[in-house]
């Protein structure tokens, strides 16, 4: 049986590919829990450089230069993106993807994915808030992905929602809600604060954008899904009904 994932997708609009924010956002994870340290680079997913020091991860691979150029004509500049991994507990990878601005000059926000081993001991909430703080995102999610909802999720929304495919102004549409949402300032006028705190659900301002959880702690999804569920669906409701394009809760058996 298919061990619980944890899942965080993060999309942004500042400026993700300076050493700064790299080496913040490295900072962060490694401090939350040592055994997140990557053991393997890539910029295509073959992972085989190994991790050296975050220095040189700065240098080497947070944010390295493109240049694409047609008949010899430099079409547009670019830098490209990063992944890790690790192989041993914590079993993780993540990458991140920094914006770029198309020949219309239509802006794609950054994206931050981190994808791990559900380890109870480890604070994910507090991983989420801190890369939140940093980011500063347009849209976020945090959720912990089991067996109880994953059967369900084999829909073109299921598979978005389980990649943490978020849509962002291109596609102002979410997949669905995970256990913590965070949205920002292009989604403030989608949010009743006032309705959702009165319902119960816990609402944090971080970095100037907007964290709803759907119960008080992560594990709650393990421990209790179905309660997890049935609040899910009760927030959900103090939506507008077109926001999230998963409507129904998965059919427990």
């Amino acid at each position: 049986m298919p061990k619980p994932t944890i899942l965080i997708s993060i999309k942004t609009h500042i400026d993700t590919s300076s050493k700064d924010f790299g080496r913040s956002f490295f900072e962060i994870l490694c401090e939350e829990d040592e055994r997140f340290i990557p053991q393997f680079l890539s910029t295509s997913e073959n992972y085989q450089d190994p991790f050296v020091d975050l220095e040189k991860l700065l240098v080497d691979w947070w944010a390295p230069p493109v240049v694409r150029r047609i008949n010899g004509r430099v079409l547009n500049e670019s830098v490209e993106g990063m992944s890790w991994m690790r192989k041993s507990a914590v079993v993780s990878r993540g990458m991140v993807e920094h914006g770029t601005v198309n020949l219309k000059g239509f802006k794609f926000p950054s994206s931050l994915w981190f994808n791990s081993k559900w380890a109870r001991h480890v604070d994910f909430g507090h991983l989420f808030e801190a890369w939140v703080e940093l980011s500063r995102p347009e849209i976020g999610m945090l959720h912990l992905f089991t067996d109880d909802e994953t059967a369900s999720l084999k829909s073109p929304e299921g598979t978005s929602f389980k990649v943490g495919s978020l849509g962002g102004s291109a596609k102002p549409t979410i997949p669905n809600i995970g256990w913590a949402m965070v949205y920002g300032e292009s989604y403030k006028s989608e949010l009743d604060t006032a309705s959702i705190e009165e319902a119960g659900f816990k609402v944090k301002v971080v970095g100037g954008a907007t964290i709803v959880q759907v119960t008080e702690k992560i594990s709650d999804v393990v421990d209790d899904f179905a309660n997890f569920s049935q609040r899910r669906a009760e927030l959900k409701s103090l939506f507008r009904p077109d926001l999230f394009r998963i409507k129904d809760e998965p059919k427990l058996v």
